[in-house]
């Protein structure tokens, strides 16, 4: 690949970076006032509001701008960027709710920044190819799909304070392998045009894994705190975006053990960046007033309204008087 494909590439991966975080703002925004654990009744609801589909739309675009960049540069180069969402998000919490940024988010910033940035810089020429053997696509579904099936069995039969992480989990294998269907259609779109794309599997199942993929990350946000649901997701994403590029594509990280420790080091790194980031609270909570009987308590705990902006878990609670 040519120096100026890697520039697109870069440059529409970071920016659908920043349109995932301002989308997963106004997401998990509404996806949280919503009281419903069943996500066809969840989605019905979340719909109807302005701000939850000005979210989805951002998300739209942020996919258009990954399809971009995956056209232009292998899953190993784009998928660490885009997983930087989180970034872009914390800072544009911290203006939203007029809070200075602490010396936590700053040091989650850069250690995502650094990690991400090594990352990039150590991995060897772009190489691989844009079309697969169907038995590769089927041991990528296969593995995707057990892994998946079973988060989400787990997260309906067992313990409510684990559901989130589980619906986390299996949101971000699902989007791990989206990425990589991504670049394969985008790459046929590049090179094939318009014309014969609908003729192929890609666009189909990449509208079957994006219905999945909404109705995960939805039920995920509901399900949880965002510092739970988010850095998840975006640690899986990216991990299983490029292992899947190197099983199925033949791309490949660093040749040299050295190399490649300096690779996983990075990796590291920034996965501990984005904890660290989606861990970091931006607001206090308002607790329920304690001369509230124990009952009544309960159930205004039930009706508090926890706005997570961002990927950055910057949560403002807002008590609301249970009907």
């Amino acid at each position: 690949m040519s120096a100026g494909a890697i520039t697109v590439a870069v440059i529409a991966a970071l920016g659908a970076a920043a349109a995932f975080g301002f989308g997963v703002a106004l997401q998990h925004h509404q996806a949280r006032q919503q009281n419903s654990r069943a996500p066809l009744r969840l989605m019905s609801r979340l719909i109807r509001r302005r701000q939850w589909l000005a979210g989805v739309g951002l998300a739209v675009a942020a996919f258009g701008l990954q399809g971009l960049a995956l056209a232009f540069g292998p899953l190993a180069l784009v998928a660490p960027l885009v997983a930087t969402d989180l970034l872009f998000a914390l800072p544009a919490a911290a203006f939203w709710e007029r809070r200075s940024m602490r010396r936590r988010e700053w040091a989650g910033c850069g250690l995502v920044g650094a990690g991400v940035s090594v990352f990039v810089v150590t991995s060897p020429a772009p190489q691989g190819r844009s079309a697969a053997p169907a038995g590769d696509w089927l041991a990528a579904f296969c593995v995707v799909g057990v892994i998946a099936t079973v988060a989400v069995a787990l997260a309906v039969s067992g313990r409510a304070g684990h559901r989130a992480v589980l619906l986390a989990i299996a949101g971000g294998v699902v989007f791990g392998l989206t990425a990589a269907v991504t670049l394969s259609f985008s790459r046929q779109l590049r090179f094939g045009g318009l014309g014969t794309i609908l003729a192929h599997w890609q666009p189909w199942v990449l509208i079957v894994l994006g219905i999945a993929g909404v109705l995960l990350s939805a039920s995920a946000y509901q399900a949880g705190a965002l510092r739970t649901s988010l850095p998840i997701m975006d640690t899986l994403e990216p991990v299983s975006a490029v292992l899947i590029g190197t099983a199925v594509f033949g791309e490949r990280l660093a040749s040299s053990p050295g190399g490649l420790a300096v690779q996983l080091c990075a990796a590291a790194t920034a996965v501990a960046g984005i904890v660290v980031l989606g861990r970091s609270p931006l607001g206090e909570a308002v607790t329920v007033p304690a001369q509230r009987p124990p009952s009544v308590a309960r159930a205004a705990d039930r009706d508090l309204l926890i706005i997570h902006s961002g990927g950055a878990n910057a949560a403002k609670s807002q008590w609301r008087p249970p009907e």
